[in-house]
């Protein structure tokens, strides 16, 4: 069942992206600082706010929104004891993770998609008994088919600038993981608590912005030093859902600044257009009401 699901919404999202590339986005009276960005309406495809979408760049941690869609399109087991290896801690950066730990496959998955743990991302690939290369050529056939052609994986933590993609594309694998309800749950997840034989403690997200903003419910952020500082998030306004996307931010308060100006300059706006019942032909909500 659950592969039957991902086929009908790879198909879904395919097509979402399809309708995208011919829907001209709005002008705008200001430019986004970072190198490209873009507003998603996922319901319809129509982009909001444009900026370099096309052009296919280092996504740096947002490669592990591949990674954990690839984990649930291959059946992943989300119980499976999962032991760190020396190979998944060395080189990792930081982690919250140790030689020797074991947890469950589900833990790793939200492990990397909460504080973008690279450890837990190399681990996740133990329950396919494959290097994090051979996972890589896994991720890739899952871009491919959303639909995603000018994406490209190599591995599953986004340590590698070989891992490259597009703001339209980065939405649609964006949306794409949060179709699925564990992933939604966990790109949703602002903080929770990590238990290991060594112990407990509290994991934050590493969205700042997310974890300040109650509009904000889900979010992935990325760095990488050729990427820039990169974050896409789902937006809630006016009982409507958006998805934006920056990438090639210059600093971290760049990245949440510039995603926060999506939010008040794009969506804000839009919502309240909803709100006010002006759809696009700019009829108002009054005109469908009977008379009295």
């Amino acid at each position: 069942m659950h592969r039957a699901w991902m086929r009908s919404l790879m198909a879904l999202l395919a097509a979402t992206t399809a309708l995208s590339i011919f829907v001209p986005a709005p002008a705008t009276a200001f430019r986004v600082r970072a190198r490209h960005a873009g507003v998603l309406d996922p319901a319809t495809g129509e982009w909001l706010y444009t900026q370099s979408i096309d052009a296919p760049v280092p996504i740096a941690s947002l490669t592990k929104l591949v990674t954990a869609l690839t984990f649930r399109r291959l059946n992943g087991d989300l119980d499976a004891p999962v032991t760190i290896t020396r190979r998944d801690w060395v080189g990792a950066g930081r982690t919250r993770l140790r030689v020797g730990d074991v947890l469950p496959a589900r833990t790793l998955l939200k492990l990397a998609l909460v504080c973008s743990d690279n450890c837990a991302a190399r681990a996740l690939t133990h329950a396919f008994a494959v290097s994090p290369e051979t996972f890589g050529f896994r991720m890739q056939e899952t871009a491919w088919g959303l639909g995603c052609r000018n994406s490209r994986f190599v591995e599953p933590t986004g340590l590698d600038p070989r891992n490259r993609s597009t703001v339209r594309e980065v939405a649609c694998l964006f949306a794409a993981a949060y179709e699925d309800p564990v992933l939604r749950e966990f790109l949703g997840t602002r903080d929770f608590r990590l238990d290991t034989a060594r112990g407990s403690r509290i994991i934050v997200h590493s969205s700042r912005l997310f974890r300040a903003r109650s509009d904000v419910v889900a979010a992935k952020t990325g760095y990488l030093s050729v990427a820039g500082y990169c974050l896409a998030e789902r937006v809630r306004r006016g009982g409507r859902e958006y998805i934006t996307v920056v990438l090639g931010a210059p600093t971290r308060g760049a990245r949440n600044r510039e995603s926060a100006r999506l939010i008040d300059r794009v969506i804000v706006p839009r919502a309240a257009q909803a709100d006010a019942g002006l759809g696009r032909d700019g009829r108002q909500a009054r005109a469908a009401m009977p008379a009295r």
